[in-house]
């Protein structure tokens, strides 16, 4: 544990929460993987994008009240430590760390690819690696994230409205360009099989998946209780409207007979444009804002999540203590962000998205999974934890989340499944031969859970401070609300079109 009285610093609000959750979302999944299966299913793509959000709606719920009750660093480790097993949680806390660390790296990668395009769209070539480029990038986010978790949140704030107002700005630009008869039933692709079907649903939900990203930043967000529950309703939602307005635009720009050459494509919105003849500005300016906004927003919480469930598990000596460290004067983990930063950078050198995609997909089922199971036992022991927000239906989203995201984790098939039992055999290994006997107690957790329980009835806003939380969060629900009915409209209506 910590010698002195250096702790978290609670600075992020809501606005950060949703910052940082859409923005580890939004990246290399919608920009990638994600507009590959839109040359596999055309249009048609919006089903399976509006059921990645409903298979996203109940677990961000029941993330919501296990974040306002226990709203501290690490997330689904720190839940499943305390429902389950700290073994257990050990192995929750290696599957996010390869998944987080992984997003990271592809991250890292895919800007490289869309940072490329800018000087393509001009009509120039850059000869640098993609390797260099990422490498590059991805020692000035550990040097943000070195700096502060305030300074850090307002960068992510400043990425993730800049790809708002640069996409805002290219849809304006393009929606003209639009070709209707794109949406035609005739040019839909033919309806997969079921195990096809669960395959591509799996590449659509990882443009979902993070949605509870902010949970492991519990012990930096300020009035968690209020903020962590408002962030998670809010985030699903928002992903969506995203996802479904560049897929729709996708859709309709590249011609329906190129749809299946985007099905392999590196950089699917930039190579869309170029078969449609859209060369020059509307490439440049639409890889400036995923490569800046996008890439950036996802680079940032990448290594900030992460590394704050390193920070714990070496609080909880199931790490080498010297993770655990914070920083006297930025009061970040230090030790464990340059730990994110070496090992995302081992894995930039590998320059495969789809490789440590793969890797990150099955890492995360496994995270999710132990969520949820943790979800449930921690309504079965601990009936009286105070619950600032309660998740409705329990028993239905805790079972019907366990059997979907296992179908999902199935059809990645069954090398990458057996990889990611491996990381589950080496996270149990690592803590039964070197852990356990450093590792904290079931009573030092209690007597933590105490302290951490009454400093928490502290941070209370004042009622002028609550009041701009409300109006806040009521201008954010409105507008999230009335632009989710408008894109389903939007695709209702492109559909009818004749």
């Amino acid at each position: 544990m910590e010698s002195n009285n250096v702790t978290l610093n609670r600075q992020l609000g809501m606005r950060e929460g949703i910052t940082i959750t859409t923005g580890t979302v939004i990246g290399v999944g919608l920009f990638t993987t994600g507009a590959n299966c839109v040359g596999i299913m055309g249009a048609g793509i919006i089903l399976l994008t509006f059921i990645g959000l409903l298979i996203c709606i109940l677990p961000a719920l029941m993330y919501a009240e296990m974040g306002a009750a226990l709203p501290y660093a690490g997330g689904t480790y720190n839940y499943a430590k305390r429902a389950i097993s700290l073994p257990v949680a050990n192995i929750s806390a290696w599957h996010y760390l390869m998944a987080l660390i992984a997003c990271c790296s592809t991250e890292s990668l895919a800007f490289s690819n869309y940072f490329s395009w800018i000087f393509k769209g001009m009509g120039m070539e850059v000869a640098i690696d993609n390797r260099i480029i990422a490498a590059v990038l991805m020692f000035l986010f550990v040097f943000i994230n070195y700096r502060g978790v305030k300074l850090s949140g307002r960068w992510q704030n400043a990425f993730v409205f800049f790809f708002w107002s640069v996409s805002a700005v290219w849809m304006l630009v393009m929606i003209h360009n639009i070709d209707f008869s794109n949406y035609l039933p005739e040019t839909l692709t033919t309806f997969p099989g079921f195990k096809a079907w669960v395959e591509i649903l799996t590449w659509i939900w990882w443009c979902y998946a993070g949605f509870e990203t902010c949970v492991g930043m519990g012990g930096e967000i300020k009035y968690p209780q209020i903020n962590i529950p408002r962030a998670l309703f809010l985030a699903p939602f928002v992903i969506f409207i995203v996802n479904a307005l560049f897929q729709w635009f996708l859709a309709g720009l590249v011609p329906a007979a190129s749809h299946s050459a985007l099905a392999e494509a590196a950089a699917p919105y930039a190579e869309g444009l170029q078969m449609a003849g859209y060369m020059g500005f509307p490439i440049v300016l639409l890889c400036i804002g995923v490569a800046f906004g996008g890439d950036f927003s996802t680079m940032n919480p990448g290594i900030e999540a992460p590394s704050r469930y390193i920070y714990q598990m070496g609080q909880d000596g199931c790490l080498p203590r010297v993770f655990g460290k914070l920083h006297p004067k930025f009061r970040t983990p230090y030790i464990a962000i340059l730990t994110v930063g070496i090992i995302s950078f081992l894995l930039i050198l590998t320059n495969s998205i789809a490789f440590v995609a793969q890797i990150n997909i099955c890492s995360l089922f496994w995270c999710y999974i132990i969520g949820f199971i943790s979800f449930w036992e921690l309504r079965r022991k601990e009936p009286k934890l105070k619950r600032p927000y309660k998740a409705p239906w329990p028993v239905f989203s805790t079972v019907s989340s366990i059997i979907i995201y296992a179908l999902m984790m199935w059809s990645c098939g069954w090398v990458h499944v057996g990889i990611s039992f491996i990381i589950t055999a080496c996270s149990l290994v690592v803590f039964y031969l070197f852990a356990r006997k450093g590792s904290i107690s079931q009573e030092e957790i209690k007597e933590l859970q105490a302290k951490e329980a009454a400093m928490l009835e502290e941070d209370v806003p004042s009622a002028e401070e609550k009041s701009k939380m409300d109006k806040e969060y009521r201008i954010w629900k409105i507008a999230v609300s009335i632009l989710t009915v408008l894109i389903i409209l939007l695709y209702v209506v492109s559909f009818l079109l004749k």
